[in-house]
């Protein structure tokens, strides 16, 4: 930490640099830059004047995600909290501009992630921020959220380590604290949602951070829990309870898909159903997913089936899929709302909700990658090259080519990269989720991705081998005995593949 980074008053410095690449005007617009010189195209074609810094030669060049500025959220008079003031002097550094380090590092990088426009980027921080400003629960939380993702690009600061590890104790004690304080009392006692934003900025930093699944299942087991004590309770925010109800579907949903016998599903599966009947106002509201809100809902739905398909009669497993799979082949019917191109914010058009082109987008994506997952489960010997699966893998495939690699998107788009990943038989197939996944990484610096590459690295590996050895057999007989989530006999399902972190 240099000393003009730690000694600032000033509430908005940023103390790292942001990366020079491009012209200044495309770094203004946020638009990717071909760094032409002298005039790069994107200037040539909007007739914009095309200026480079002076030291831009000189400046090394690093990945840092898009970052908004957004420091004015927070009241210039805030302080940090009086629980935590002891702990963070201990490292004999002021208080103040460390507090404003890490506030200034959430509201412009670590919560991008999780929004897929810049409107939505707002909204999401103005839940978080009104909420940590009157909880100190919840601002512990943020600040370890924070501290955690900050040290992944400023690894050369050994006190920020120390202070990420005590932000973390800090918090997950508060947490503790709170819930057991819950749990003790009456139940007829208002019950107020800064514990559960609290408890999901939790699984937040343990995916995205850390990227531990055995300290994130807890987290989603008592998410899941307080949201249940609270769905026949009118909350104080509904925006903000929604807000939760959109985060909680997503960490959940994607994390049963690959660990559904280690959570609790049945008050989860209570959350999801009022998700499902509320689906209208949800999408409505949605700030974080827009339309794919729907679909992360039916892929718990799936998981859940999956999960208790040995306790369900065969006919009525395969009944409820089939309806399932209809749904995803006619999206208006299971969204019931219209995708077109528009601005950031979705607005109404002859009684019709319009989205904008990233909406559309992510919500193509996860629809194809949803149709795979129910297609494989209805067959579980189809084989990756049967012809239904590679031509929704290539519509994936061209849908992904038109996403830029420095989108937004990018970031929640682990679980469909896997799943379409899977059944990918190509080289260009595989070539093009493996950069993806790879660019998105030197991104956001999360294991979840490198995993990710490492685990379908070894699946095709695994399926080069299955073909080599049948290449002397009937090649109809080989496709069918192949299983597309493990080697011959290994008989693994979507719910226990080996993986070692969540798709979140």
């Amino acid at each position: 930490m240099t000393n003009e980074s730690a000694g600032s008053d000033i509430p908005c410095q940023i103390p790292y640099r942001r990366s020079k690449d491009g012209c200044q005007a495309c770094r203004r617009r946020k638009k990717k830059c071909d760094e032409v010189h002298p005039i790069c195209g994107g200037c040539t074609r909007n007739s914009l004047s095309c200026h480079w810094s002076d030291d831009d030669a000189n400046q090394p060049i690093t990945r840092r995600r898009r970052r908004l500025c957004q420091s004015e959220l927070w009241p210039r008079s805030l302080d940090i909290p009086r629980e935590l003031g002891g702990m963070v002097t201990v490292f004999a550094v002021p208080s103040r501009p460390i507090l404003r380090r890490l506030l200034t590092h959430f509201t412009e990088g670590s919560a991008l992630w999780m929004s897929i426009s810049p409107h939505r980027h707002k909204r999401f921080l103005h839940h978080v921020v009104s909420t940590a400003v009157g909880s100190s629960l919840t601002m512990s939380c943020v600040l370890a959220v924070s501290a955690a993702d900050l040290l992944k690009y400023e690894t050369q600061e050994p006190e920020l380590r120390m202070i990420s590890l005590d932000l973390y104790g800090k918090a997950v004690s508060e947490v503790r604290s709170n819930i057991n304080h819950e749990l003790a009392c009456e139940k007829d006692r208002p019950l107020s949602d800064d514990i559960v934003l609290a408890v999901l900025l939790l699984c937040v930093h343990e995916t995205h951070n850390f990227s531990d699944t055995s300290r994130l299942l807890p987290h989603l087991n008592a998410a899941a829990f307080l949201l249940q004590q609270r769905l026949s309770s009118t909350p104080s925010n509904v925006q903000l309870r929604t807000f939760l109800f959109e985060l909680f579907s997503y960490f959940f949903a994607l994390t049963a898909f690959s660990h559904g016998p280690s959570l609790a599903l049945t008050p989860a599966g209570e959350v999801f159903d009022l998700i499902s009947a509320s689906s209208n106002h949800l999408l409505d509201q949605g700030m974080l997913l827009g339309p794919s809100q729907a679909l992360i809902t039916t892929i718990f739905q799936v998981t859940r089936f999956v999960v208790r398909a040995h306790s369900m009669m065969y006919g009525l497993f395969r009944s409820e899929l089939a309806i399932i799979e209809h749904q995803l082949r006619n999206p208006r019917n299971l969204t019931d709302r219209a995708t077109g191109e528009s601005d950031d914010q979705p607005h109404q058009s002859e009684g019709r909700i319009v989205y904008s082109q990233e909406d559309t987008t992510l919500f193509e994506l996860y629809r194809l990658s949803c149709l795979v997952y129910v297609k494989q489960i209805l067959d579980p010997d189809v084989h990756p090259s049967d012809h239904e699966l590679q031509h929704l893998v290539n519509s994936f495939v061209d849908e992904l080519s038109t996403l830029e690699g420095d989108s937004p998107l990018n970031g929640i788009l682990t679980w469909p990269l896997l799943v379409i990943g899977l059944c990918a038989v190509t080289r260009a197939q595989q070539c093009l989720i493996m950069a993806r996944l790879r660019q998105t990484y030197k991104i956001w610096r999360t294991d979840i991705f490198t995993t990710t590459m490492d685990f379908l690295r070894q699946r095709w590996s695994l399926f080069a081998t299955e073909i080599e050895s049948q290449q002397h057999k009937d090649t109809h007989q080989a496709m069918f005995q192949y299983d597309c989530r493990g080697p011959s006999g290994s008989h693994y399902t979507f719910e226990n593949l080996p993986l070692q972190v969540v798709l979140v």
